[in-house]
């Protein structure tokens, strides 16, 4: 009589500690995605010169990047790089990713590897892709 009551004892202490075991596994957090990798600093001995650019409120700053823009507006740098805009709060700060709403309204429609104004529609930007294409596939075919 005395062997049974410490058997179920046991069993049920392996079950709890089962449960446990399980419940513990399914509450672990999972692991955050890294951040997004973000441009150097730039090293200069002294800030850049900056000049007139085609955005309302920004000027360029090309001789560190032609693709740098310091909004007066914001008061903030901003610069696209890795296919995507950073914001920096000095030329020479530390750059973090930011997205299209936090862009000043100038700087948000154009692209800046042509400088460009994005105004094609889509269909537009995907005929001339496949031209581009078709241009490329022409070149490679041998003579």
């Amino acid at each position: 009589m005395t062997r049974r009551p410490i058997g179920v004892l046991l069993v049920s202490w392996l079950v709890a500690g089962c449960l446990g075991t399980i419940v513990q596994i399914d509450n672990q957090q999972k692991p955050e995605p890294p951040p997004p990798p973000v441009p150097a600093r730039f090293q200069a001995e002294k800030p850049p010169e900056l000049v007139p650019s085609p955005v309302s409120g920004c000027q360029l700053a090309p001789a560190l990047d032609p693709n740098l823009y310091y909004c007066e507006k914001e008061e903030h740098w901003f610069r696209f790089a890795m296919n995507r805009w950073y914001l920096a709060f000095a030329w020479d700060g530390n750059w973090f990713p930011v997205s299209g709403s936090e862009l000043p309204a100038g700087l948000s429609k154009i692209t800046p590897e042509t400088e460009v104004e994005a105004t094609k529609t889509r269909e537009e930007r995907l005929e001339e892709l496949e031209k581009k294409l078709e241009d490329l596939d022409g070149e490679q075919e041998p003579p």
